[in-house]
């Protein structure tokens, strides 16, 4: 009993020097490291990564987290993060973000463990600038992103260390290890993706008019384009000078071309002919997901027109419905005109495209897309607002390493696009920092449907806010490109399957370890590497 009472006072006394003045007032201090597509929840247990290793190829932008969390705290805090540098003192860009959480409830059918339904939990999403006093709520998991850029970044190591600073006193601190591989990604990437950017989303979010919502648009434009990811129009009009400069720029690789009047669309044709490569970039996108015979009888006639208008054309024409045509089905009737395909994700179970007669007489869907590939046709793929669980999709509170396995599965489908319907879909909330329930019409239990960006003004950025999403998107585009060049590099189709397999084996057998998408990528450079030595 005497022992007792003597600890108790001990850690009574204890308490309150630590919240005399002078004191840091922070107790129970842990801080630790985690992938970047790992979803650090508010009551999330500490980690075991005290330090942490980034691996990234030249000319690429990969993350990591910090995360602290402390039992109490009384005052504000700040963090800094030095660039890191190599033995011979070159150094790589860094920035840091803090995470912004959003509600989010589990629903049936997109999450199909029965456990979940119904359960409210915030998921962290949005990036914005750490505050420079920064108020951090005691018991709760705060996590930074933390981003490096290794533009024209020599091979090697490059050191730094991610601090937190209580008036003055470093109280935590962590060793951050970037490893440059002896390799670059190019600026065009293989894989490409394509997302509606709304200038009346902007204008609403961000109050603005005229001339700055044009300022502002652009600024997304590159935003997005800087993460892989082309919006379907380009800043200015295709005859507009000014849009020129995007159209030769090597990481715009589509852009969409207004479906409009015959004049209108053969001044387009007229111009991008101009220059192969334009014409190569440009596509069209007359109708969306197609459901029965009337539709598709769009499509032809989209078709037929521009076959006359716009010779060698490009169409994307996405679909989820294969109906029964006469004798034909969607996919025959749509074949003569289609150059782009572009499926739903969860179209790959064929049983869900496929009726039962359907089954029976055509081809393994897959394979149909294969032999679409072999004559040259493109083959993307896209999500939406479905399908849910237990597919990949981009829902904010789905597992980062499922947001950016779509891109690792796309490998082995043969798909080589990725097309996202918004960046931007704002119209039915009031801000996307605290609503993320965009589609609120179709459902009340999808979050982040069409909302990869967040609108700055209100963190007080003039321009747009990253989403873990959208890091996951380009990373995965990143992650596919490495794929592309271990294949170059001489891995046979044996070795790419295994590496890939890591991460995912279908659209429905994938990994939910963060860490394996880390594995795949450092076995995939390790052949890349190989190679380039012998170069």
């Amino acid at each position: 009993m005497y022992k007792r009472t003597i600890l108790a006072l001990i850690a009574l006394l204890m308490l309150i020097t630590c919240c005399l003045p002078g004191c840091d007032g922070i107790g129970g201090r842990t801080m630790w490291f985690e992938t970047p597509t790992k979803k650090v929840l508010r009551d999330s247990k500490p980690g075991r990564n005290a330090s942490y290793t980034v691996y990234m190829a030249a000319d690429e932008k990969e993350g990591c987290q910090a995360v602290v969390k402390y039992e109490f705290i009384t005052g504000p805090v700040t963090v800094e993060i030095d660039k890191p540098v190599n033995k011979d003192g070159d150094a790589i860009g860094v920035e840091v973000f803090l995470e912004d959480y959003v509600p989010t409830t589990y629903s049936q059918p997109f999450f199909t463990d029965e456990s979940l339904n119904g359960v409210s939990v915030e998921y962290p999403d949005g990036l914005k600038p750490v505050p420079d006093d920064l108020v951090i709520s005691s018991n709760e998991a705060t996590p930074f992103y933390i981003l490096f850029d290794s533009k024209d970044a020599a091979p090697g190591d490059y050191v730094t260390e991610f601090r937190v600073i209580d008036r003055d006193e470093v109280i935590d601190k962590g060793k951050i290890t970037v490893h440059v591989w002896n390799f670059s990604l190019p600026e065009t990437r293989s894989m490409t993706a394509v997302s509606d950017l709304s200038a009346y989303s902007i204008q609403k979010m961000e109050k603005s008019e005229g001339e700055k919502t044009t300022e502002l648009y652009v600024k997304y434009y590159e935003f997005l384009l800087d993460h892989n990811v082309c919006a379907y129009f380009l800043p200015y009009d295709i005859l507009d000078e000014r849009a020129d400069k995007y159209m030769d720029d090597p990481r715009v690789t589509n852009f969409r071309v207004p479906y409009s009047d015959d004049d209108r669309i053969r001044a387009y044709y007229d111009k991008l002919s101009q220059k192969e490569e334009w014409l190569k970039k440009a596509y069209f996108y007359p109708l969306d997901e197609p459901s029965d015979a009337a539709a598709y009888n769009d499509l032809r006639r989209a078709g037929m027109r521009l076959t006359e208008l716009f010779p060698n054309y490009r169409m994307v024409v996405p679909f989820f419905i294969d109906p029964a045509i006469g004798d034909e089905d969607g996919i025959d009737y749509a074949e003569e005109y289609m150059n782009i395909w572009c499926p739903k994700l969860f179209c790959f179970d064929q049983e869900n495209i496929y009726s039962e007669e359907l089954a029976a007489t055509k081809e393994p869907f897959a394979d149909r897309m294969r032999a679409m590939c072999d004559r040259g046709d493109d083959l993307w793929w896209y999500v939406c607002w479905e399908p849910g669980d237990p597919y990949a999709n981009l829902y904010v509170n789905m597992q980062g390493v499922k947001n950016r396995s779509i891109f690792w599965q796309a490998e082995l489908y043969g798909v080589n696009g990725f097309l996202y319907w918004s960046s931007t879909f704002w119209d039915q909330i009031a801000d996307p920092w605290n609503d993320a329930n965009t589609v609120k019409w179709l459902t009340p239990y999808v979050y982040g449907d069409g909302s990869l960006l967040y609108s700055g003004r209100q963190v007080g950025v003039d321009g747009p806010c990253s989403s873990l999403r959208l890091e996951a998107v380009r990373d995965g585009i990143d992650d596919f490109e490495l794929i592309q060049l271990a294949k170059k590099a001489g891995a046979t189709d044996a070795q790419i399957k295994k590496i890939v397999n890591i991460v995912a084996k279908s659209i429905t057998d994938y990994s939910t370890r963060d860490e394996d998408i880390v594995k795949a990528r450092r076995e995939l450079a390790k052949i890349i590497e190989r190679d380039a030595a012998r170069r």
